[in-house]
């Protein structure tokens, strides 16, 4: 009877154990590790803005500040030694710890899924900072929620275009929607013309020129530069080029901008040589029968007589530059200058992408932009070496400073290209080479086949 009984609290011993092990709650924390190859966004509210993005190593981190959810480039967070933040976690406590130069605590507390900045993001709910945030990774990587996927009519929300011999590539201009059917006339003629402004877009410099018909149609051309200071915007990398056309509509003696296209190419920003950009992808927003897909701010331009102010709330003034009754209006300048077309656009960046791919470096600068987009590809790394582009680099340098030394003391033939770029951290007995003067990484020639695609 004894041994009956001690059969029956057994049993019930491992009934309990299983019942207890299965009302633990699931980890959040270990599916985002085990998630080497993917893209996390911490951010509040509508994820436009302050987004940190995030990618997993396997005892690293790569943390950069970016404006949105979905961007990729942006400002490294890194440690006091100048490298990748280390991180810990605990899976049962569902907490995670960055040593960036400002720690990153997070606690997860709840699965997520929503939108954010248009895209559809998968994710949790964390506390940091002592306050809710989400923290997420986009369902689909290729398009905002709002994109359609159809080719063929001229009304389609979205197109993006991904490698040049895509069909979609090919056609991606005979979805644009036609904006000078229906067009108003402008009635005030001082709106008529070509007007340059400058202005932020987020926390990068940007700069604007508009082109305003009498039938009222305009060309509303931004660029998006790589630096934060408006003295550093001759010398700073394109971020994007984008090319709004629409319609004007008259309203209360102000002229309201209504998008109906709009197109926008970014480029590699690292290492970036811009007397040869390369495009990365060129994406088509239309607005039309499928809705309204375009994602900007309601924009307006105001006539006082003494100038034409520009107002939208995606863009800010430079400092002391604001107008208006709460200073948020950018002062526009007349030019000369024309307001390339959408189609134009289109074609000049793809032949350049052409002939990257096909002759993808010519010079030193070429060759500091390839390495560039493939440490973007690979979480800034060039092979087993991590590099920072967020450091010193450059292309001003001779192959002949470079020239390798065999044991015997003869010379090694010549590279054919050389740049220099800072390592993320120095380690002894790396394969790569330190120069003493500046302690800056020389990446030699790669036979790499490059595809980065439209």
């Amino acid at each position: 009877m004894r041994r009956k009984w001690g059969w029956i609290l057994a049993l019930l011993g491992m009934v309990l154990v299983l019942a207890s092990a299965c009302s633990q709650p699931a980890s959040m924390v270990g599916p985002v590790l085990k998630r080497a190859d993917t893209t996390w966004y911490l951010y509040r509210g509508q994820g436009k803005s302050n987004v940190l993005l995030l990618q997993f190593n396997k005892a690293d981190a790569v943390v950069k500040a970016v404006d949105a959810v979905g961007e990729t480039a942006g400002e490294n967070k890194l440690n006091s030694d100048f490298a990748n933040p280390k991180y810990t976690a605990d899976t049962t406590k569902n907490t995670m710890q960055m040593a960036a130069s400002q720690a990153i605590n997070l606690t997860f507390q709840s699965d997520y899924t929503g939108t954010a900045n248009g895209y559809a993001v998968t994710g949790y709910t964390v506390q940091y900072q002592g306050k809710p945030y989400r923290f997420v990774r986009l369902k689909n990587t290729k398009q905002k929620k709002t994109a359609t996927s159809a080719a063929g009519s001229s009304q389609n929300g979205g197109q993006s275009a991904n490698g040049d011999n895509s069909s979609l590539a090919n056609r991606l201009m005979g979805a644009l929607v036609d904006v000078n059917t229906g067009a108003q006339p402008v009635a005030d003629k001082a709106f008529v013309g070509t007007f340059t402004y400058r202005m932020f877009v987020g926390k990068n410099v940007g700069a604007d020129q508009i082109t305003v018909n009498a039938n009222g149609m305009y060309q509303n051309a931004v660029t998006v530069l790589n630096t934060t200071k408006p003295g550093d915007a001759d010398k700073a990398a394109v971020i994007s080029y984008s090319l709004a056309t629409g319609q004007l509509q008259s309203l209360y003696g102000k002229e309201y901008l209504n998008p109906k296209n709009l197109l926008t190419v970014d480029y590699t920003v690292h290492g970036q040589n811009q007397a040869r950009r390369l495009p990365q992808r060129v994406t088509l927003w239309t607005n039309g029968r499928s809705g309204d897909n375009i994602n900007l701010a309601r924009a307006r331009i105001e006539n006082t007589d003494a100038q034409l102010i520009y107002y939208s709330k995606d863009y800010t003034p430079w400092p002391k530059e604001g107008l208006g009754p709460v200073q948020t209006g950018m002062a526009m300048s007349k030019t000369d200058a024309a307001t390339p077309s959408i189609p134009t656009i289109y074609t000049n960046t793809l032949g350049a992408h052409r002939g990257i791919q096909k002759a993808p470096v010519q010079s030193n600068a070429d060759f500091m932009q390839l390495i560039g987009a493939i440490s973007d590809a690979h979480r800034q790394n060039v092979g087993q070496v991590a590099v920072d582009f967020t450091d010193m680099y450059g292309a001003g340098v001779k192959p002949t400073d470079y020239q390798a030394i065999n044991k015997d003391g003869s010379k090694q033939a010549l590279m054919l290209y050389v740049f220099v770029v800072s390592p993320a951290k120095v380690m002894e007995g790396a394969s790569y080479i330190i120069s003493t003067q500046s302690g800056n990484l020389t990446v030699p020639p790669l036979q790499i086949r490059l595809n980065p695609g439209i």
